[in-house]
């Protein structure tokens, strides 16, 4: 991913859903996983939310978190859509949709 790439992220996203920072924390998440070598459909936009690098690491490497990352739509298993799986913003409340144009809209 390119940096004007992941800026488009950043406009669309503003901010992470988690903890509402807005700083230069802010990193690529991939809500479904692309597998080994990644996968094309894995870098759509509605795959990729921006998460801080702490919640991101976290769900990396605590059970607990990645647990919550699925229940909020920031992590997906694999039978879920991210065109039609929401996401939770906790930091400005409400779930969203995101589609693969760079669009983010509510969703309930």
């Amino acid at each position: 991913m390119n940096r004007q790439q992941f800026q488009r992220f950043i406009d669309r996203d503003q901010h992470c859903p988690h903890c509402g920072t807005t700083d230069d924390t802010l990193v690529p998440n991939h809500r479904a996983n692309r597998g080994h070598g990644g996968h094309k459909a894995g870098n759509q936009p509605a795959n990729i939310i921006v998460l801080c690098a702490d919640i991101n690491g976290a769900i990396e490497s605590n059970a607990d978190w990645a647990s919550l990352a699925r229940e909020y739509g920031w992590k997906l298993r694999r039978h879920e859509d991210p065109l039609t799986t929401p996401f939770f913003d906790m930091a400005h409340g409400g779930w969203w949709t995101l589609d693969n144009d760079y669009g983010r809209k509510r969703a309930i």
